[in-house]
């Protein structure tokens, strides 16, 4: 797995997985339709043998996996990725908060920001993504309150509840200056 350092975020840590945060918790989020409602993986079934293999999908490449731990009570209560193109110097970043009772409480756009922030600051990257079903509204807010632009639209990509819906795409430009001219400005 690429170097995942430990980050700290205003009401979360961000700690490098590991086989700790392997557990039947975390299983139970990915197989719960309430929490997989906007993610892909809803259309799959999940075990301990299926989170081992994608933990093990890190070791030897480029991407980032984190535990999101509340800070006040050490809860883990999601996962955060940078899964990176290091051809181009890109990253985008996936989140799933899975603790019931923590949706809706910041938790998600601290994670959000704080891995964001992480990547922009990196000298090897110079665009950082994000994306989601329109219909994920809150997925949408964090990502516009984190000041990403939007970068474009997949009309119809994905079916929810039998109805086709959009995908849209989120950038933020790096902090590095020397990236600066790769990208357009849109804001």
């Amino acid at each position: 797995m690429a170097k995942t350092e430990r980050l700290k975020g205003s009401d979360v840590l961000l700690e490098p997985f590991s086989d700790r945060y392997l557990t039947e918790d975390y299983v139970g989020w990915l197989n719960d339709p309430s929490v997989m409602r906007y993610s892909e993986q809803r259309h799959r079934h999940h075990s301990l043998e299926t989170c081992k293999a994608f933990v093990a999908s890190f070791d030897a490449s480029p991407n980032q996996l984190w535990a999101i731990v509340r800070a006040d009570t050490g809860e883990h209560i999601g996962n955060i990725t940078a899964m990176h193109d290091v051809n181009n110097c890109l990253a985008d970043i996936g989140i799933l908060i899975g603790a019931k009772g923590v949706q809706g409480k910041g938790y998600g756009r601290d994670a959000w920001r704080t891995v964001l922030d992480y990547l922009a600051a990196r000298p090897d990257i110079f665009k950082v993504t994000g994306g989601c079903m329109t219909a994920n509204s809150a997925m949408v807010r964090i990502m516009e309150s984190c000041n990403m632009v939007k970068d474009g639209y997949r009309t119809a990509h994905y079916l929810l509840d039998g109805y086709p819906v959009d995908l849209v795409y989120y950038y933020i430009k790096s902090g590095n200056p020397h990236r600066d001219d790769l990208m357009p400005d849109r804001t």
